[in-house]
């Protein structure tokens, strides 16, 4: 079986006629990517971060083959689907999300925390790093060794858990946030070393509190990304530190300053450092999104969720011993009106923020998606390219929503 190398950029040369394939047509549901299946007429967002109309064959997971395929060719049969007036693209990457659906990556149970990734995985998110809180180091060991379980033992169907994030306990008591302040702890090697931190993936900390930075240093030299966050942190902290990332650009962090330069300044206007930010509006209004879209580098901007545990449920809540108040606008706030996070994940938030933000789709898909990924060593995965077995969704151009996410495991 020969199939011709027809690389992304090529017209369309074999398209089957739609009389030929009507009987042999599959709903989107229906599709499972067993066999051969063949995604007819759709955008397809490219590895060159473009989007481009394409029709893709798929083998069993793998892309098999671009354009130029018919059942001649392939001499074996194929599931054909129309995509016109949908996007393929790589699926949602969300490197900052504590839960969602009443269940927590903090302390919920194994098979709770299974069932929300198969619930991630329908809505559009195809990995995450699972977040956790500040907590007791015996709590925060515990925790770990669940999500390690299920890292090492992926469901079917089930958005993955590329690594963890842990969001403290080393954070500044002045920008905690609603964190307690008896769940802090000095950013030392030795905390670090208590939790047994295996698949640790990011660490957000406040440097400032970092003596001489021998933590960020141990973190960077084991291959830990250290992110700055809930910090009083001066820019100088973050050049000193050798620092590269920032949590949640602007909020829980000394603000944005004319004469003194903070951490905000430097996550802002340095074009190495990776800014994190949240995209729901109740947390960055939309001139601010602008702002800094416009000033970082397009490969060192990430969004977020930074979704709490009953994001998708409109009702009040206990997050670490702490009541959270949900409004009439799915804003969450604790007992003193301290914003706690967001009740939305990405998927959700992309029509609204395109609409009002000067943000395309396809720098959408770019932010959530690509760079998180190539952040974190597993670009290849979020990637459309021949021979590979993708993490994507199915996007409706008209509705802005991902109707299917497909994610592979092997």
């Amino acid at each position: 079986m020969t199939i011709n190398n027809v690389s992304f950029g090529a017209k369309i040369n074999t398209i089957p006629k739609l009389e030929k394939i009507a009987g042999k047509r599959k709903t989107l549901p229906e599709i499972k990517l067993e066999g051969y299946t063949a995604m007819i007429g759709c955008d397809v967002f490219t590895p060159s971060c473009k989007i481009e109309k394409h029709d893709l064959l798929f083998k069993d997971k793998k892309l098999f083959a671009i354009d130029d395929f018919d059942e001649e060719n392939v001499k074996a049969p194929i599931n054909y689907i129309l995509l016109n007036g949908k996007t393929v693209a790589p699926a949602i990457f969300d490197e900052h999300i504590h839960g969602g659906y009443g269940v927590s990556f903090h302390d919920s149970g194994e098979q709770e925390i299974r069932t929300l990734l198969k619930k991630l995985a329908n809505n559009g998110t195809g990995a995450v790093l699972a977040t956790t809180l500040p907590g007791s180091a015996e709590q925060i060991k515990k925790q770990i060794q669940i999500l390690n379980n299920i890292i090492k033992n992926p469901d079917e169907y089930a958005a993955k858990i590329i690594g963890i994030h842990l969001e403290g306990p080393f954070l500044n008591k002045e920008k905690k946030g609603i964190h307690s302040i008896r769940d802090l702890m000095p950013p030392t090697i030795e905390n670090y070393k208590s939790f047994e931190p295996e698949n640790i993936k990011m660490v957000t900390l406040a440097p400032e509190l970092d003596v001489n930075y021998e933590l960020t240093k141990y973190l960077q030299k084991r291959g830990v990304i250290v992110s700055a966050g809930h910090s009083i942190a001066a820019a100088k902290d973050i050049i000193d530190s050798g620092i590269k990332h920032v949590t949640h650009l602007f909020n829980a962090m000394a603000p944005l300053h004319h004469r003194i330069p903070t951490i905000a300044n430097e996550g802002l206007t340095n074009p190495n450092v990776t800014a994190e930010m949240i995209a729901d509006e109740a947390s960055i209004i939309p001139e601010i999104m602008n702002m800094t879209m416009k000033i970082k580098p397009k490969d060192k901007f990430v969004l977020i969720s930074d979704a709490l545990p009953n994001a998708g449920i409109k009702e009040d809540f206990i997050m670490n011993n702490k009541m959270i108040h949900v409004d009439e606008n799915w804003v969450p706030r604790d007992a003193d009106g301290t914003l706690a996070g967001t009740m939305k994940f990405l998927p959700e938030v992309a029509k609204k923020l395109i609409e009002d933000t000067c943000m395309t789709f396809r720098n959408f898909i770019r932010f959530a998606s690509v760079n998180p990924a190539k952040t974190f060593g597993f670009l290849e995965k979020f990637t459309l390219k021949k021979g590979l077995s993708p993490i994507f969704s199915i996007w409706d151009n008209a509705k802005m929503i991902p109707e299917k996410t497909f994610v592979n495991n092997d």
